[in-house]
């Protein structure tokens, strides 16, 4: 069943090469840059393989499959997470775009993304969803009295005009434009739409750039609309019909962060691997030690499952919700597990900057966060179990 095709082995070792070439040496310098900095030039070269819009949907010149994007995100994230991450908002936002029914637009939008990428300038994309005080009410079906929305739209002839801040955007200072989720004439979330925006519209504003303590060549940023005015023609779903369109989202988003979960566990382990070749105590390399043994099969064992276990959810068709949350929290927890190992593998080495391991750590402590808490998605997982012996709370 898990059997990769010639295809995508040709493109695991593809990203693999380019990944080792080029991600693995700007990692260190992209976690130590200032907030919100990125590297256009490693953006560029990533687009010429086709990962800035390989997601596209395939009349738009997209050519990867889910399978084909989390084969991509691991290799990428064995060196730089906060890169992989980086893609995969992109991604995000694309997907948000691609699944509406606003034909319209997405033509434009796709056909001058394809265009500026065939010249050397990459074109991101951001999602502005969450907010400092509501993010996962979106998600939780338990939830029946979900926090207000702060950013809303009130009509006004045949345009809509957007107020509030948004929170934790994913390369929001880099986008040429977002997808952003309001409440129509008030804050409840039976009014939730989606708006496509240029990040050149009139009342957007970046208000901070958030200095985090992993993923750090993925900008996180804070930004607010002030009487920003949206044409109809920019809408990317119906009023009040954004919650199937956030669903979809949230469980691509999981597959996602679950693959650069699995990275990162890969990349930690490897690193700990070699250490403990290299390391001579009591006149030989540790991992004669049989603690040490069973350490390292243990981190080879839990990335298997944690890989396997992602390739399943992203293979599904259409993407399930409860798949892609298991695979997140398993991946997630296996990558903390194991970068936390490897630190203590290497000892008081691993807690320096230059072991790399540090690095490992604090990058898979953010996977435990993002697109979900764990701690939601198992909520996600568990609930199909309730809803279908009658026990459910809430929406579907």
């Amino acid at each position: 069943m898990f059997e990769l095709t010639e295809e995508q082995r040709a493109l695991q070792d593809s990203i693999r090469r380019f990944a080792r070439r080029e991600v693995r040496w700007q990692a260190r310098k992209l976690d130590t840059a200032p907030p919100g900095t990125v590297d256009w030039e490693l953006l560029r070269k990533s687009g010429d393989l086709g990962l800035l819009s390989g997601r596209l949907p395939p009349q738009h010149q997209g050519t990867m499959s889910m399978l084909d994007a989390v084969l991509a995100l691991e290799e990428l994230a064995h060196w730089d997470s906060g890169t992989a991450t980086l893609l995969a908002a992109n991604s995000q936002a694309q997907a948000a775009l691609a699944h509406s029914c606003n034909t319209a637009l997405k033509d434009r939008v796709f056909a001058d993304l394809i265009a500026a990428e065939a010249n050397g300038e990459p074109v991101f994309g951001a999602v502005g969803l969450t907010e400092r005080h509501v993010g996962s009410d979106f998600l939780n079906p338990l939830v029946e009295d979900p926090a207000p929305m702060m950013m809303v739209a009130r009509r006004r002839g045949g345009d809509y005009v957007l107020s509030g801040r948004k929170a934790y955007c994913a390369g929001g200072n880099i986008a040429k434009w977002l997808c952003v989720f309001a409440t129509v004439d008030g804050r409840s979330l039976e009014g939730l739409t989606g708006f496509w925006i240029p990040a050149d519209a009139q009342g957007f504003h970046v208000s901070a750039i958030l200095p985090t303590m992993g993923l750090r060549g993925c900008p996180l940023v804070e930004f607010y609309l002030e009487g920003t005015v949206v044409p109809r023609e920019h809408m990317i779903t119906a009023e009040g019909e954004a919650h199937t369109l956030i669903q979809t989202l949230s469980a691509s988003g999981r597959c996602q962060a679950a693959a650069i979960a699995v990275g990162i566990a890969r990349g930690a382990f490897e690193l700990a691997r070699q250490h403990t070749l290299n390391r001579l105590q009591g006149g030989g390399p540790i991992i004669q030690h049989q603690i040490v043994q069973q350490m390292l099969a243990d981190m080879a064992s839990q990335i298997e499952a944690a890989r396997l276990l992602t390739h399943k959810a992203a293979a599904g068709q259409p993407l399930a919700m409860a798949a892609c949350a298991m695979a997140k929290v398993f991946a997630s927890d296996t990558a903390v597990k194991v970068a936390n190992d490897a630190v203590q593998l290497m000892g008081a080495f691993g807690t320096t900057l230059k072991s790399g391991a540090e690095k490992y750590y604090r990058d898979a402590k953010m996977t435990q966060i993002y697109e979900g808490t764990n701690e939601l998605c198992r909520l996600a997982i568990v609930y199909p179990m309730l809803r279908d012996t009658g026990l459910a709370p809430g929406k579907d």
